[in-house]
């Protein structure tokens, strides 16, 4: 499908709100688009000749949004493709439409499937169905979001598909607001794009152009100013592995309102403010959980209520109407045992003021990336906690169970969000980073090998940071013999065949934030030598080879690509983390490894260092990589191709040992 441009209208729950296309348009239809089809759309079909290889063309890309200064809007949307590859007809001839039922009016304007000469094919659905979104079991989400889905017929290769619907914003949560995105180019061809803009005159909507190689054409008529963006014959802009987010290559626009981060925290602090008292009941709970977990110190206090609103507080939410948006009170998180990202937030601030710790909500988005030149509160969908140190702050994720306090999780490190200040005050913050050095993990391997190719093992692992989450989100729950048998086998056949076995783990609780993320077990395994010759050779997997393959295949893609447009983000390049691979292998004695070639690569996106080594019955292998963050050009594409192809020879299936005597 194309880039898309939907306005995100959610609440803020710990994950992103069904994204629902929300109406840039107010309450009569925008003259630009016809009630009914026209068959002129077919002047926009192409020769499939000039396409070989594209799934479809975007022969028409349009939206027309007509907004009121009250946040009262109206969005008319058409998408008109021409599908060529039988491979897209399947995905293509199911379509789905959401709105929130409360505020907003949906209308399936028109569908139809038709030839390149015009001749009409299907006007309507095969089949149509109407309902809620239902709540996952695990993390449940309760929303007002309906979903229109239809089901078509007659599409295939050679056709066109003809889509236009209608969206209502009757009532906008936030008086005044509202947000649009559209992104220009695709990763398709596109025949025509254009974005409509129609507000009152008198009103002045932000608008934030990127990229843009054509200018907007602006009309004034009838109290009404009209912005039109329009461009046509766009080539498609192919995907390029680490591509930076910030770049010179797409052409987008963005709107909203003419409202600050200001008026977004004010709106926010006045739905909360009656949400932080603290009644007898829960205050009585509040103090006898710190008591019991033996705080003496400001920063054990914190500890506690961070440990039992993270994990004792269930996470539902309940995103119905203006919940989505307004936190409940403590008694009532209390009372029902669960809350949403916001309730969480709500509780563990209200809690710490409690104890004349300074601490306050902040919005988010979580996995995406506020734009702070557009103001608006659908650019969030996420609440966590900050806690005032001196003039900064601690941040913490009321819903990362797995996270200790004093981190956040990775995915909105470094972007931006609002800290929501007691008088309805906006702090803008940009989410620190931590040190690569935090976060990694370290495998250690001690294998000892006999002469009939029997190994035994003892692993230990540990993790740091972003990935020592993983690993406590996989020992959350106790260890009962069927997990501890099911984990044992996992972990031995991830380091050789399917016979072997393992023994003695010994894990932790990953639910005690303050325990080191260590494991430890034992393997064994038999037949892990095949005879060639005089060589006996030692399979190396996945674990004890490792990226090198990856490293390679890539090598021969980027080399394969057209010159690069897109900046490169080198942390996408080897992660933002450090990991450490450390093997023993006690071979018997008397007998030697061809040991590989050393390696040490070093570039500006992070480092590589293979080193092997063998002394007397002892072979060795230390393998270090670590990631590095920044945005480069894209000219340094061929640095990366070099430094990946030189990393790419540590790649081998097996290691070769030579006994001192042969049957």
């Amino acid at each position: 499908m194309p880039l898309r441009h939907w306005i995100v209208a959610g609440a803020l729950a710990v994950t992103p709100l069904a994204v629902t296309p929300l109406a840039l348009g107010a309450q009569r239809p925008a003259p630009p688009l016809a009630a009914a089809p026209s068959d002129s759309i077919v002047r926009l079909a192409v020769d499939p000749a000039r396409f070989a290889g594209r799934p479809y063309v975007v022969l028409l890309d349009e939206s027309i949004n007509r907004v009121e200064a009250d946040g009262r809007a109206l969005k008319r949307a058409r998408q008109v493709y021409q599908i060529l590859d039988p491979a897209v007809v399947r995905g293509l001839s199911e379509r789905a439409f959401g709105y929130a039922r409360s505020h907003q009016t949906l209308t399936v304007d028109w569908i139809r499937v038709l030839t390149p000469t015009g001749e009409v094919l299907s006007d309507k659905p095969a089949q149509e169905q109407e309902s809620d979104v239902a709540a996952q079991l695990s993390n449940p989400v309760y929303q007002e979001q309906r979903v229109r889905r239809v089901s078509l017929s007659g599409v295939a290769v050679g056709t066109i598909l003809d889509v236009q619907y209608t969206l209502t914003e009757n009532a906008p949560y936030r008086v005044g607001d509202f947000l649009a995105a559209w992104t220009i180019n695709s990763v398709l061809p596109v025949v025509r794009t254009r974005f409509v803009l129609d507000v009152p005159e008198r009103y002045t909507p932000r608008i934030v152009e990127r990229n843009l190689t054509f200018r907007r054409n602006d009309v004034t008529t009838a109290g009404r100013r009209v912005a039109t963006w329009e461009a046509r014959d766009l080539q498609p802009i192919r995907a390029e592995p680490f591509a930076a987010d910030s770049n010179g290559v797409v052409m987008s626009i963005g709107v909203a309102s003419p409202d600050s981060w200001n008026d977004i925290a004010a709106w926010y602090a006045a739905l909360a403010r009656d949400r932080y008292t603290i009644t007898p009941l829960v205050a009585t709970r509040i103090d006898s959980l710190v008591r019991a977990s033996g705080a003496r110190t400001r920063l054990d206090t914190i500890r506690a209520v961070h440990r039992w609103v993270a994990q004792d507080v269930r996470y539902v939410s309940v995103s119905l109407g203006i919940g989505g948006y307004q936190p409940r009170a403590p008694a009532d998180v209390l009372a029902s045992g669960f809350g949403d990202c916001k309730d969480k937030a709500t509780l563990f601030v209200a809690a710490l003021r409690r104890y004349r710790i300074a601490a306050n909500p902040v919005l988010l988005s979580l996995g995406g990336k506020p734009d702070p030149e557009l103001p608006s509160i659908y650019q969030f969908n996420h609440a966590i906690a900050a806690v005032q140190e001196g003039t900064g702050w601690t941040f913490t994720d009321l819903t990362a169970e797995f996270v200790p306090y004093g981190t956040i999780p990775e995915p909105y490190q470094g972007q931006f969000g609002i800290v929501v200040m007691p008088d309805g005050r906006a702090q803008n913050v940009r989410f620190p980073q931590s040190p690569i050095d935090a976060n990694g993990s370290t495998l250690r391997l001690q294998l000892t090998l006999d002469t009939a190719g029997h190994v035994e093992a003892h692993v230990s692992e540990e993790a740091r940071g972003s990935v020592a989450a993983g690993m406590r989100n996989a020992f959350g729950a106790p260890l009962d013999s069927a997990r501890r048998g099911g984990m044992q086998k996992a972990l031995a056949q991830r380091l050789f065949a399917t016979d072997a076995t393992a023994s003695g783990l010994v894990a932790f609780d990953g639910h005690d934030l303050a325990a080191t993320t260590a494991l430890s077990y034992d393997v064994h395994a038999d037949n892990v030598l095949k005879s060639v010759g005089t060589s006996r050779l030692f399979s190396m997997n996945a674990v004890f080879r490792g990226p090198a393959r990856g490293f390679k295949n890539l090598a021969r893609d980027l080399e394969s690509r057209t010159l690069r447009l897109f900046p490169i983000d080198a942390s996408q390049i080897l992660g933002q983390l450090e990991t450490v691979t450390d093997l023993h292998i006690t071979v018997p004695a008397g007998w030697k490894a061809e040991l590989p070639k050393n390696i040490v690569a070093t570039s500006f996106f992070g480092r590589y260092e293979s080193t092997w080594t063998q002394d007397g019955r002892d072979v060795h292998l230390v393998r270090r990589i670590r990631g590095e963050r920044g945005i480069f050009p894209p000219q340094r594409i061929s640095e990366i191709i070099v430094w990946l192809k030189a990393v790419g020879a540590d790649d081998y299936d097996f290691l070769s040992l030579t006994p001192t005597s042969v049957p």
